[in-house]
């Protein structure tokens, strides 16, 4: 049976001729080739035949497979050789690649069948080859615009290096590995010197002094306040004893009971009883007890001596504690600022005796001890994938023409750029340079970057600027394979560093060791060391103990001056270059240049954030619209255009209101219209004030309220009622007051030479104070609104200096005072300089002879009626009120005499020193009418567009003029340089601001600030020929801040001439004291065409574009400088226009 089934299954490849006998298995070939075994039956059992058959079933199909290869190489490879030879004989080339496709693809599909996967691996390869160097491959842009074929060409570099390899990173040996970690943690050991920050130490002694001094710092160790010994409650007496228990019959001996025989007996006698020889022996060896007398528990527990009668008791500052935090709460709870901000607030620390150091705003300044920069760093912007920011030591051979290069310095900011460095590297290094300069990153100051282009401008007088800071020029070395960028990436990231500070010891972290940090490493509770070699940085987030930044900072400290060892590295980070010998791979301490830093969550420089792999703030945003950044990309200098004066003639109409808690209270009095067209009545109720005196307070009488000063901050808490109108009330036939609401309102009023610290207590004393929780105002002098002013009905007054000052202005006969508002209660005083200059014709004033008690009211000859009833007014106050800080008393018998400019009396001038009209911008010969207010606005771009916005009068009144609405503070407290136009009806100014010293007008500023002088200037114009379209515009003038005229200054309330503003002024040399027209300036700032010799000076003239010298030559100037017309220039791309330009010296 088995050997039929066997026969059944192989008869497809075996036959068995019986007719001829023989031993094993035989092979024959038949007609068509093929082999067949013989197998006689009759010879061989089932187990050999088995064998056979196996072992001709995997030979067999071996066999096939390899008569078929052999074929199909002889075939196929014939067909290639015909390929390669027929593409030798062509020297030429082909001139159309698709000739080699079709050949190469016909021998593949007629070969296919018989074609292996290393043959069509061998074929495509012979195609690519012959693409790239006979077909028009030969001349794509990996070989003509890559930094290898621009080596190629200048023959720094083989063919060889343009041909597409593998890359680099795949290439790279793996038998390198990162830098070894140490072999213990960095801990503080008693035998190491550990060098701790001076400026910590400060900072904790600084916290400790406001944690003992301030009331509001909140404590946070429990402390023994006293002690004191308490006596625990006595036992009662033997007396007491008797009453409360019974008596026991103390006859029965209390000597001890020796008891012989076992309990069992004395308490059941007829138990049975163990009589075995075991038992006993067991009772002869049972030791004898000694049973105490019971007694009284209360008795014996009095009756020890180890209890203790009393005990000492401990009182803690709990209380104390708790107290101080209610406080804080409270001060902080509609606050900002943090804990130690407002124990700082809070501290009543004199300042006075403290002087200030002069500080150079181009020099470094930092609280930190470890600044995270130097005063002269040279940046190596180096890589590919993830381009490399690191700090080389900033001498000359330390450059190469592969790289780009960023030296710093307080002054300078140098851009190098490598004449074979990458399209990466330099858009990398003009991000870095360009956030460096703009934010002021790193202690650079400079006002504008310059740019050396190897090969290009490299002997400018910028380039000597370079090399001079560089220790002069010197070799340098060339650009390195073609290839290194990317192996130095690597090489350079197995470097880094990072410790983590775990129970104060320094515990390197495996997941960052050797490789790019990421972001989510720095966490607010973690302190983090990170060394890259020559910078090694300690960060530490913000909610880090004091403790943990000392201990942190002296570990990293000691690892600062520490061993480094980098020679299992490819790369030194200290000499990635290899171009100084004197700094080895292995060594003790960093070199000088190199970088020790303390950096904190929130204020990390650039320099620590190019070392992440996904810091997000230095990604560039993306480009909407990249249609405008086309657009500005060519015409960087399209001007700004003037602001459409149509919406500056018109006088805005607006009434003068406040809200409050979302409620509008109008002026403060009166009836007001609410949002639902209803109208309620104001109605003061009381009003407070109290003083803020070195961060602290006091309330002030009610005699002193409504005298302000100067140099003082003020807290006025205003109560008033808001009832509502109804019935015949509305039209005023109902004047009895109907009960309404009660409110409340805080306005802390600050003075214009109030300190910083007086203006934030003022704003926190106004939270504290605040119980009713009403609506905080803060109100800046010579701003106050009509709902503070009619608090103090027409009689406030601001004096000179402050409160505590009273003593040393008291020494004064005489004070002046100028009157200002237009509403008699809502009117003020404000003191002035007792001069003559300090006279204004279109307002009153009040001058004031204290020892007389006598008051002079003098109104000037075109003061305004309702002007003169406020002055009226506010002299009324002062003889009822009799202030104390104007040097009155409360018996003081106080006269006035009213009089007017032209008519004085003598005594009025004994005050004034001398009759001198001229010193101040006298009108008594001016016929004109003065029935206007003066209009203020401010020109800037800042917001993208030239605008102009005014400046509006908070206590204006519709139906009255002002005459002096503004403050010279209002023109020297904006950024400067600032714009203002000035409308005083009969002529308008140009008032033109001063650049800060420690900023030059270089560069895009310098452009930005042309563009808007001749915006401005252009906007003035047309306001003046817009003003009135029937009469011929007014005159308009150009002013310069510190040098004003005596018309502009005295269209303020009161004037301080500035010297040091005027010295920066006056060093200009186009500014003179003499009025220009703005026509006249605005002529030579639209001049098209200047001599070369200007503008080759320097500095060029103005409003000349620098980036576009070029368009103010004529055409024979411009063929000698550029030695070709402007046809041939504009012909050339932007970027060859630039260097010819730079070679010139027109750029």
């Amino acid at each position: 049976m088995i050997e039929h089934l066997l026969s059944d299954k192989l008869a497809f490849s075996f036959s068995f001729p019986p007719t001829k006998p023989s031993l094993g298995l035989s092979w024959k070939r038949g007609s068509c080739g093929s082999k067949h075994a013989v197998l006689d039956p009759p010879l061989l059992c089932l187990p050999p035949r088995l064998a056979l058959l196996k072992k001709s079933g995997e030979e067999d199909w071996k066999n096939r497979l390899i008569r078929k290869q052999e074929y199909g190489k002889a075939t196929s490879g014939l067909h290639i050789q015909e390929v390669e030879q027929s593409l030798k004989k062509e020297e030429g080339g082909f001139t159309d690649d698709n000739a080699i496709s079709n050949l190469l693809w016909r021998v593949t599909e007629s070969r296919e069948s018989q074609m292996t996967i290393e043959e069509r691996k061998h074929l495509i390869t012979v195609r690519e080859e012959a693409w790239k160097t006979k077909g028009r491959g030969a001349a794509n842009d990996s070989t003509q615009f890559t930094v290898a074929g621009r080596m190629v060409k200048k023959g720094l570099a083989s063919p060889t290096a343009i041909t597409p390899v593998s890359s680099p990173l795949c290439s790279k040996s793996r038998g390198t590995t990162p830098v070894s970690k140490p072999l213990e943690d960095i801990e503080a050991r008693p035998d190491m010197q550990l060098e701790s920050d001076l400026k910590l130490d400060r900072l904790e002694t600084f916290l400790r002094k406001l944690n003992n001094k301030v009331a509001g710092m909140q404590e946070t160790v429990l402390t023994v306040t006293g002690k004191s010994v308490k006596e625990v409650m006595k036992l009662d007496d033997d007396e007491t004893f008797a009453k409360f228990y019974r008596s026991v019959d103390h006859s029965i001996p209390r000597s001890p009971v020796e008891l012989e025989e076992d309990f069992d007996v004395i308490f059941d006698p007829y138990a049975p009883k163990l009589t075995s020889s075991v038992a006993e022996h067991k009772r002869s060896v049972r030791p004898k007890r000694r049973v105490q007398a019971s007694k009284n528990p209360l008795k014996l527990l009095a009756a020890r001596d180890d209890l203790l009668q009393e005990y000492t008791e401990q009182r803690l500052n709990v209380a104390f504690m708790e107290s101080k935090r209610m406080k804080v709460e409270k001060m902080s709870a509609n606050s900002n600022f943090s804990e130690v901000t407002l124990a700082g607030l809070a501290s009543r620390e004199n300042f006075s005796s403290i002087s200030l150091r002069s500080v150079n705003l181009m020099e470094q300044n930092s609280n930190n001890s470890a600044v995270p920069y130097k005063k002269l760093m040279l940046l190596q912007i180096k890589g590919r994938r993830h381009v490399q920011t690191r700090l080389v030591e900033p001498r000359a051979s330390s450059l190469n023409s592969g790289d780009c290069f960023l030296l710093l310095s307080p002054q300078y900011c140098f851009l190098w750029v490598g004449e074979f460095s990458n399209v990466i590297e330099k858009a990398k290094a003009s991000e870095l340079a360009t956030l460096i300069q703009t934010k002021r990153e790193l202690g650079c100051r400079a006002t504008y970057i310059q740019t050396i282009e190897e090969g290009i401008n490299t002997h400018t007088h910028a380039a000597k600027d370079f090399w001079k800071l560089l220790g002069g020029q010197t070799s340098y070395q060339s650009a390195g394979d073609p290839k290194e960028d990317e192996l130095y990436e690597t090489a350079i990231i197995e470097t880094n560093c990072v410790y983590r500070l775990t129970d104060d010891k320094l515990v390197p972290d495996d997941g960052y060791w050797g490789k790019i940090p990421k972001c989510s490493l720095l966490q607010s509770k973690e302190v983090l060391v990170f060394d890259f070699g020559s910078e090694v940085y300690v960060w530490h987030g913000k909610e880090v103990t004091l403790a943990q930044r000392k201990i942190a900072f002296q570990l990293a400290k000691h690892l600062w001056n520490g061993t480094f060892d980098y020679e299992n590295c490819d790369i030194n980070p200290l000499d990635p270059g290899e171009c100084n010998p004197l700094i080895p791979r292995k060594g003790q301490g960093r070199p000088d240049w190199a970088i020790f830093g303390r950096v904190t969550e929130h204020n990390e420089t650039i320099l620590f954030k190019e070392k992440f792999l996904d810091w997000t703030e230095l990604k560039r945003p993306t480009e909407k619209n990249s249609g405008e950044v086309v657009q500005q990309k060519d015409d960087p200098r399209a001007d700004t255009k003037p602001y459409d004066v149509a919406r500056m003639v018109a006088v805005p109409q607006m009434a003068a209101s406040t809200i409050l808690d979302g409620v509008n209270v109008g002026r403060g009095y009166g009836l007001v219209e609410g949002d639902d067209r209803r109208q309620f009545e104001i109605a003061t109720v009381s009003v407070d004030v109290w003083h803020i005196l070195e961060f602290d307070y006091s309330r002030l009488p009610r005699q002193s309220i409504g005298q302000f000063h100067e140099g003082d901050a003020y807290v006025v808490k205003w109560k008033y009622m808001a009832s509502t109108a109804v019935g015949s009330r509305q039209k005023g036939e109902h004047p009895v007051r109907v009960a309404g609401k009660e409110k409340c309102v805080y306005f802390f009023w600050q003075g214009r030479h109030s300190t910083v610290s007086e203006k934030g207590t003022s704003a926190l004393m106004t939270v504290e104070l605040d119980e009713e929780r009403g609506a905080q105002v803060q109100v800046l002098q010579g701003k106050e609104p009509p709902c503070f002013l009619q608090c103090f009905q027409g009689g406030m007054v601001v004096h000179s200096g402050r409160r505590e000052e009273e003593e040393e202005n008291a020494q004064s006969d005489w004070r002046l005072y100028c009157v200002r508002g237009e509403v008699p209660m809502e009117g003020n005083l404000l003191e002035v300089a007792c001069h003559c200059s300090s006279l204004r014709s279109r307002t009153s004033m009040v001058v004031l002879n204290v020892n007389k008690a006598l008051i002079y009211l003098w109104h000037g000859c075109k003061a305004q009626g309702h002007t003169k009833e406020v002055g009226r007014t506010a002299a009324n106050k002062i003889k009822e009120q009799c202030p104390l800080e104007a040097g009155l008393h409360s018996s003081s018998n106080v006269t006035i005499h009213e009089c007017d400019e032209g008519s004085e009396p003598l005594g009025f001038w004994d005050a004034l020193g001398r009759r001198d009209r001229k010193a101040y911008d006298c009108m008594l010969q001016d016929p004109g009418s003065f029935n206007f207010a003066p209009r203020l606005f401010i020109l800037s771009s800042s917001s993208g567009d030239f605008s102009a916005t005014e400046f509006v009068y908070p206590a204006r009144a519709p139906s009255a003029v002002s005459s002096m609405p503004f403050l010279q503070e209002d023109l020297y407290s904006a950024p400067q340089p600032a714009l203002f136009l000035v409308d005083n009806h009969h002529e308008v100014y140009l008032w033109q601001g001063w650049w800060p010293a420690e900023n030059k007008i270089t560069g895009s500023a310098r452009i930005r600030w042309a563009s808007d002088r001749k915006s401005a200037m252009e906007t003035v114009l047309q306001y003046c020929r817009g003003k009135n379209l029937k009469r011929p515009p007014p005159k308009s003038y150009l002013i310069h801040a510190g040098l004003e005229p005596l018309t502009f200054t005295n269209m303020f309330p009161s004037w301080e001439h500035r010297e040091d503003i005027a010295e920066i002024t006056e060093m200009d040399t186009e500014v003179s004291n003499q009025i220009t027209l703005v026509e006249d300036v605005l002529a030579k700032l639209c001049k098209t065409i200047y001599p070369l010799a200007d503008l080759l000076a320097r500095p060029l003239p103005e409003g000349v574009d620098p980036l576009k010298l070029e368009i103010y030559l004529t055409d024979e100037d411009f063929e000698f400088a550029l030695d070709m017309t402007r046809d041939e220039f504009n012909a050339l791309p932007t970027w060859k226009q630039v260097n010819v330009k730079k070679a010139k010296g027109l750029f």
